[in-house]
């Protein structure tokens, strides 16, 4: 029974981690996608990203 639940977490915890990458993975196509060059009328419009959530 506890390895049956063992089993279980793990299997869990690589679909969670597939999801993960799965999301992260789209994100960075939609990023780059939707990014424009930088001119000086569309820097001042271009957000940041925010590296302080991160770590």
């Amino acid at each position: 029974m506890v390895v049956h639940r063992i089993e279980l977490c793990i299997s869990m915890v690589r679909m969670a981690i597939e999801f993960v990458m799965a999301v992260a993975e789209t994100v960075v196509i939609v990023q780059e996608r939707n990014s424009e060059p930088f001119s000086p009328i569309n820097r001042a419009n271009t957000p940041l990203p925010f590296y302080g959530y991160l770590r």
